[in-house]
């Protein structure tokens, strides 16, 4: 008996790197869809190739929190903890179950994750410092938005920025870009993925737009995309967004 695939049909373009979109991209060819991937964005070092990242990690005892607000922050700074032999650090809070789990799946406790996947829902929660002084390390991508800083900064926190890695756009080959004209739905997993791709195309071309969170979503909101939000950066939840285009 054949059984028809919730998918089948369906064009979806995945717009992150090759290695992180895999379990995404593998699961939506099981529901049927025939996947286009047109990576946008690259994970590279930072301008300082690390260093401002190593001189903190060597700090480790002036914090009293490391927060990670992604998965690429969170594995690059465990990577930087191997490379100056640090196995112990402050204690964790971070943006988002896939950021926990890097911790968690490399047996560091994770002390804080907020229901809410991201910086304002943060903040929302995040206890005030207790005494004058009392620092944080922020692990961000190079261009993060300052919200999350800021924030801290306004609840009595010294706040250390350390950057992790940086964005760069990536080549796109124009047959790819083609394709994803004409595909039912694409999927963002960052604003300036979203902002890349209607740097090349100039119109929200498909017309859906499946995205990572508020952030992402009203980024693609605002360029004229028709949007369904997942609420985590994880192939499950992003599943779970698919779905509700799908169905809709």
């Amino acid at each position: 008996m054949n059984i028809t695939k919730p998918l089948s049909g369906k064009t979806l373009v995945v717009t992150r790197s090759f290695e992180q979109s895999e379990p995404l991209s593998s699961e939506l060819v099981n529901m049927g869809a025939k996947v286009i991937s047109l990576p946008l964005i690259t994970i590279a070092e930072p301008a300082d190739d690390g260093k401002g990242l190593e001189e903190k990690v060597k700090d480790f005892e002036a914090y009293k929190w490391l927060i990670a607000t992604s998965p690429n922050g969170a594995k690059r700074l465990l990577k930087m903890m191997q490379v100056v032999g640090k196995s112990n650090c402050p204690r964790v809070a971070v943006i988002g179950r896939s950021t926990a789990e890097v911790f968690t799946q490399s047996g560091i406790a994770v002390d804080f994750v907020p229901e809410k996947t991201f910086s304002e829902g943060f903040l929302e929660v995040f206890p005030k410092a207790t005494e004058e002084g009392d620092r944080i390390l922020l692990v961000q991508a190079e261009k993060a938005r300052s919200l999350l800083y800021e924030g801290l900064k306004n609840t009595g926190w010294v706040v250390d920025k350390a950057v992790a890695y940086r964005n760069i756009n990536s080549e796109v080959e124009e047959n790819l870009l083609l394709e994803a004209k004409n595909a039912d739905a694409i999927i963002f997993t960052a604003s300036s993925a979203v902002n890349r791709y209607h740097e090349l195309v100039g119109f929200p071309q498909p017309p859906n737009a499946v995205c990572i969170g508020p952030i992402t979503g009203e980024s693609a909101r605002i360029l004229g995309w028709k949007v369904f939000e997942s609420r985590e950066q994880s192939p499950k939840d992003l599943i779970e967004a698919v779905k509700q285009w799908s169905g809709s």
